[in-house]
């Protein structure tokens, strides 16, 4: 199929061209997490050292220190940066939220003192942070918002294009059907009725339309074991079968289902 073929290669290059915009969208979401953990930090340099660090993800900050208990950072403690509603951008406040444990280690002791400072600075510098914070999101908000809708767009393309190819597949093995008929590699089971399942169907040709289109005549090619004398064994044979009028979803379904099957 031409068309079919035709269509694929855009397919193909669009994807290429979405794998472009895919990545130039991380870049700028990596560059805005890199500078809203900077802008974090600035405030933090005190607490911050070679076993405690934070990270920033969307729109939260952890604060992770090493433990010989564990083989990575554990999160000791999270700042929420909450706005008016969940999906407002611009934050207006700062929600911590941590653990509490009845541990005496040297590693509590610690992530306590920890916390503690977090608090501290907190209530001396929490408009300076969101103000820090929300100047860092509003820098990237445009840049975000139109590298996501390239892509976006880019995914709706692609989606019209495979679309087309489905539809055309189905119209030519529709085709196919009502002329020459299709053949499976395997047997396939076709709904012929609510109580009626013909399996190991081997192939399909449709020899009748009814006028509204919604059912087929069929003529099948069935696989049956049948006892042979000669052979002492059962043997497959193809029979051929007639099945009036079976539901064209039936049919369409079967067939669709088992596209990966069909003789080429």
């Amino acid at each position: 199929m031409k068309k079919v073929k035709l269509i694929e290669e855009i397919i193909s290059k669009k994807q290429a061209e979405k794998d472009k915009l895919v990545e130039k969208r991380r870049k700028i979401e990596l560059d805005k997490r890199v500078e809203l953990t900077e802008a974090m930090e600035y405030f933090f340099p005190e607490l911050l050292n070679d076993d405690t660090h934070l990270e920033v993800s969307d729109s939260y900050v952890y604060f992770k220190k090493k433990s010989e208990d564990y083989n990575y950072p554990k999160e000791i403690l999270t700042l929420s940066m909450r706005g008016a509603g969940w999906r407002d951008d611009n934050i207006e406040k700062i929600e911590t939220g941590f653990y509490s444990t009845t541990d005496n280690s040297i590693f509590e002791l610690e992530r306590m003192v920890l916390i503690g400072g977090v608090g501290r600075i907190l209530l001396d510098y929490s408009d300076d942070i969101i103000a820090n914070w929300n100047c860092v999101v509003l820098k990237y908000k445009d840049l975000l918002s139109n590298a996501r809708k390239k892509v976006w767009d880019k995914e709706k393309e692609i989606s019209e294009l495979d679309r087309q190819v489905t539809e055309l597949k189905k119209a030519a093995l529709k085709d196919k059907m009502m002329s020459d008929g299709i053949e499976f590699t395997e047997g396939i089971t076709l709904g012929a009725r609510w109580n009626w399942d013909i399996r190991n169907v081997m192939g399909i040709k449709i020899t009748r339309v009814t006028p509204s289109g919604k059912s087929y005549d069929l003529e099948l090619k069935v696989k049956r074991s049948k006892w042979d004398d000669k052979k002492k064994d059962y043997v497959d044979k193809i029979e051929s079968l007639e099945a009036k009028s079976v539901k064209a979803y039936n049919v369409d379904m079967a067939v669709n289902y088992n596209t990966e099957k069909i003789e080429s």
